[in-house]
């Protein structure tokens, strides 16, 4: 009783201070096969703008800047091998791994750019209950099931902190429509993954919201799409469909090379590819993308995923 009354407590409180609440979901169903980093949730929360909080005394370099929002996510990131039909370890290929994330995060932005700051906390392992989880979302697409489970990563704790730099290059409006450009930076460091990010993004539409629409993380949500978006009173259906390209060049990531005995190539340069179809409507945004990632350093390593998005503005 005392658990459910916290719980409740916390939603109502958090509902409160909210501007967007959203889902993404993503998957390697494009490819149909699972192959790598294959499918991801995660659900992002992030608070109204603030003008005058503690967040605004956080120091910020380069720009002075006037609104704050912290936010929340939840993710599930699911990888395998290229072949999942052995029970054996296989050497040379990336291991069966879960990770839970935990991510909180706090912006400090103005109508042109942002920075944020963001604390991961998570896990890898068993503990994740990834091997049930997909076990399961196969047993409802029919997908082949995953034989190689029982060699997972074991259970660790994971780490990372993250610093997001974000800025509007190029905005204008026509009669016909309007177009912006967003470019981006991000640096992370812990023991989870170590890189660095450089990308920009460019979109096309009709009364889309001014928000910051970055290419975001290599894999998983990117809640800098929900910074700056506020509900309309309109019924108007508006749209806006954007590309985007990024470079990352990864020096550690925990799946591929923390367990040495798997002999992998390092990740290194990865060259990626977004294509992006946002809808907006009153209270909802639903988005289709399209990603496509090639290493440069090792051949014959690419991969594609589609992600779907709802995100519920307050």
């Amino acid at each position: 009783m005392k658990t459910s009354i916290i719980i409740t407590s916390i939603f109502f409180t958090l509902t409160a201070y909210s501007q967007s609440l959203s889902l993404y979901l993503e998957n390697d169903v494009i490819d149909k096969e699972d192959k790598h980093y294959t499918n991801g949730t995660s659900i992002v929360y992030v608070s109204n703008s603030y003008e005058n909080s503690f967040i605004n005394k956080i120091p910020t370099p380069f720009s002075q800047t006037k609104n704050a929002n912290f936010g929340l996510a939840f993710s599930r990131l699911t990888f395998t091998p290229s072949t999942i039909k052995q029970k054996n370890k296989i050497v040379g290929d990336l291991p069966y791994a879960g990770i839970v994330n935990l991510d909180f995060f706090i912006y400090k932005w103005n109508e042109s750019f942002f920075h944020k700051y963001m604390l991961t906390l998570g896990m890898v392992g068993k503990s994740t209950k990834s091997e049930q989880f997909q076990k399961a979302f196969h047993n409802i697409t029919g997908n082949t099931q995953p034989k190689g489970w029982d060699n997972q990563l074991k259970d660790d704790f994971l780490y990372n902190f993250s610093y997001n730099f974000g800025h509007k290059s190029y905005k204008k409006t026509f009669d016909y429509g309007k177009l912006d450009i967003n470019n981006s930076f991000r640096i992370d460091l812990g023991n989870y993954n170590r890189a660095v990010n450089i990308s920009s993004m460019i979109r096309y539409g009709k009364g889309y919201p001014d928000n910051f629409n970055t290419v975001g993380r290599l894999i998983g949500s990117n809640e800098n799409k929900q910074l700056n978006i506020k509900r309309k009173n309109s019924k108007d259906i508006n749209w806006s469909i954007s590309y985007g390209l990024a470079y990352t060049y990864t020096d550690f990531f925990y799946v591929n090379d923390y367990d040495k005995s798997y002999n992998l190539e390092k990740i290194k340069g990865t060259l990626s590819q977004i294509i992006s179809l946002d809808s907006y409507f009153q209270d909802y945004i639903i988005s289709f993308n399209y990603k496509t990632n090639k290493s440069l350093f090792i051949k014959n390593d690419n991969s594609n995923w589609a992600g779907i998005s709802l995100v519920y503005l307050f």
